[in-house]
């Protein structure tokens, strides 16, 4: 869990002892103001109640209040979104605030629920450092043998804490240095065994914060054994590490030992100076619970003098801060009681709540099961009105399905017939190149080469058709399956051209191919080609003898928009309205061609563009034929 560490310091008054309670870092004014301009923005409810948390953990060794309200307005979130792991936070954080307050049988109390929802979540770590935490609080109120059984729970506990990562061993490093200080009966070896342990980890993972504090706990036992000169180097140390990272709380907890070192040597003034430097730098950090007791540490000092001006100032300042603390504690306590009585309140509330949506269950449910047989004999009777036209929806049913059969079976005839037309001219034109060679006579050796390859080349282009319409056939069995490919489309007009080159000679008629060789298209080749071939079909078939086809295409907003012109008579707005329908062979093309241009405009359709035909018949003031024009989806 998030935290801090804290140890009730000495300011010189035997018996207090050091003790750490778990908390993860210390709180930094920066961090807190940072976290304070985020929750605004924080959108999300379980990230907004972790903010708060994490503000009344940093805030709680400057302002004790404070923690205590972040942390009840986490609580309230936390219960409200049912969030455990919030809760067990918002729970730790109040017993902090409680443990500074004095208020130790409340943070026992805090401390327990945190215990029971870590234990929902499974979360080890916190388990075990709230069985610590209690520890300290029973050492603190002078509960001794309570303070040694749970921190050897603590330890116990913390056995799984190897399942959880690297990142959990400066936990198991703080439990060893926990439990040597709540554990005075241990032996000697057994001590050193414990801070070798915590210290081990805590070099293998550079935990400065750790370090420091196992510096401390060795120059306090070193104090109590009378060895100021051995205590020594390790107050040094730890004040050095104190001011390098900017840790005010344990650079007062190592001015605190330096005093003592001091006092024990006699050396009153220097025991002042330390006391002095405390008291600045409580209320420089608004450590407004601490300033007494350096007071009174500083009143010791001056007493010692007999310094009666300094005693009377220091008496005058100890009187203000007592005052000041003792205000303070009584404005808490009564938040607390409040808060206490708007818990049970919430609680009694609950419980009305609980009976009152029985109530309304209980008659949620006869309402419900009124309703239900309302239903019931709403449905016989929809049922018995139903069997009277089964029969006949059975009937139109059936009729449908026949109906569907039929333009199935229509529709294989159709494909049929367009495949028939789509090979009817190349292979005219194969037969007619054979018909020429039965008067081979009438040719010379160097015609005859130049016919064989045009028979080979036209054959060869219906076989390549043949297999390419074949295979997509066989693909669209199971349904109709798209391919896109990127397609040059004045290639494609060639391509499909050349088919009919032979058919075109034989009329005279002149092909335009006026494509911009740039424009690209990405769809289906053979469905295009499909399409191309019968437009270009179409035209040469209503072409007068000499005229011209022209293929043109152009790009617009986001289609690629294909025309086919001819110069044919053109076709009547009536013609033109019927002449993408298989089904109407009145329409003023042959058969053929309709069932085509209708195959046309399905396969169009499917690639998700359109088709359309422009006549101008004879219209005034313009040329006659038709333009047949796709569009096709860019």
């Amino acid at each position: 869990m998030s935290g801090l560490t804290l140890r009730v310091i000495r300011y010189g008054v035997p018996g207090l002892g050091s003790l750490l309670l778990f908390f993860a870092s210390f709180g930094q004014i920066a961090e807190i103001r940072q976290l304070q301009s985020q929750l605004p923005g924080t959108r999300d409810s379980l990230q907004y109640v972790d903010v708060l948390n994490r503000i009344g953990l940093l805030i709680h060794m400057k302002n004790a209040d404070s923690c205590f309200y972040y942390s009840v307005r986490a609580k309230s979130m936390a219960d409200r979104l049912n969030y455990t792991k919030g809760q067990g936070d918002a729970f730790n954080n109040i017993a902090a605030a409680l443990f500074l307050k004095g208020l130790y049988s409340q943070a026992l109390g805090s401390f327990s629920k945190a215990l029971s929802a870590y234990k929902k979540i499974d979360d080890i770590p916190d388990v075990a450092q709230m069985l610590m935490n209690s520890a300290i609080t029973y050492s603190a109120a002078g509960n001794n043998p309570n303070a040694i059984q749970f921190s050897r729970k603590a330890l116990n506990e913390a056995g799984g804490l190897a399942a959880y990562g690297s990142g959990n061993d400066s936990i198991m490093s703080m439990l060893y240095a926990n439990f040597d200080n709540l554990n005075p009966g241990l032996s000697e070896d057994s001590s050193r065994n414990f801070l070798q342990k915590a210290e081990q980890i805590a070099v293998k993972y550079k935990d400065e914060r750790v370090l420091l504090f196992l510096k401390q706990i060795k120059a306090e036992k070193l104090l109590d054994k009378k060895k100021g000169t051995e205590a020594l180097p390790y107050i040094l140390q730890s004040l050095d590490m104190a001011k390098r990272n900017q840790w005010e709380y344990h650079e007062i907890e190592g001015l605190d030992l330096y005093g003592s070192y001091f006092m024990a040597k006699d050396d009153i003034d220097s025991a002042i100076e330390c006391y002095n430097r405390m008291y600045s730098l409580a209320l420089a950090n608004g450590y407004g619970y601490m300033q007494s007791q350096v007071l009174q540490s500083l009143l010791n000092c001056y007493e010692i003098k007999n310094d009666e001006p300094q005693e009377l100032k220091l008496n005058k300042l100890l009187v203000n801060a007592l005052g000041q603390d003792n205000e303070n504690n009584k404005s808490f306590i009564g938040d607390y009681i409040q808060y206490n009585t708007a818990q049970e309140q919430v609680k009694q509330l609950e419980v009305i709540n609980k009976k009152n949506n029985r109530k309304i269950a209980l008659l949620a449910g006869l309402c419900l099961l009124s309703a239900v047989i309302i239903i019931i004999i709403f449905l016989l009777y929809k049922m018995s009105r139903r069997h009277s036209r089964t029969q006949a929806i059975l009937h139109e049913k059936i009729s449908a399905q026949n109906e569907l059969l039929q333009q199935s079976d229509e529709f294989k005839a159709t494909l049929i017939s367009m495949l028939a037309h789509d090979f009817r001219s190349p292979l005219n034109s194969v037969l007619s190149m054979v018909s020429l060679l039965d008067s081979s006579a009438a040719f010379n050796k160097e015609e005859l080469p130049r016919i064989y390859r045009s028979i080979d080349t036209e054959v060869r282009n219906i076989l390549l058709t043949f297999d390419n319409i074949l295979n997509w056939i066989k693909k669209q069995l199971s349904g109709y399956v798209f391919h896109p490919e990127f397609l040059t489309v004045h290639e494609l007009v060639d391509e499909s051209a050349s088919m009919f080159r032979d058919q075109a000679a034989a009329k005279q008629i002149k092909f335009q191919n006026k494509v911009a060789t740039t424009l690209v298209l990405h769809s289906d080749k053979e469905i295009v080609q499909f399409v191309n071939r019968n437009l270009i079909h179409n035209a040469l078939k209503f072409s007068p003898m000499g005229g011209t086809i022209t293929v043109t295409a152009r790009r617009d907003n986001k289609e690629i928009i294909v025309a086919v012109r001819d110069e044919g008579k053109g076709v009547s707005k009536e013609q033109a309205e019927k002449l993408f329908s298989f089904t109407d062979s009145k329409n003023g093309v042959d058969k053929g061609a309709g069932i085509a241009l209708t195959i046309s405009k399905e396969f169009i359709h499917k690639l998700g563009g359109r088709i359309w035909v422009e006549s101008h018949n004879g219209q005034e003031g313009m040329s006659q034929g038709s333009k047949f024009i796709y569009a096709l989806p860019i």
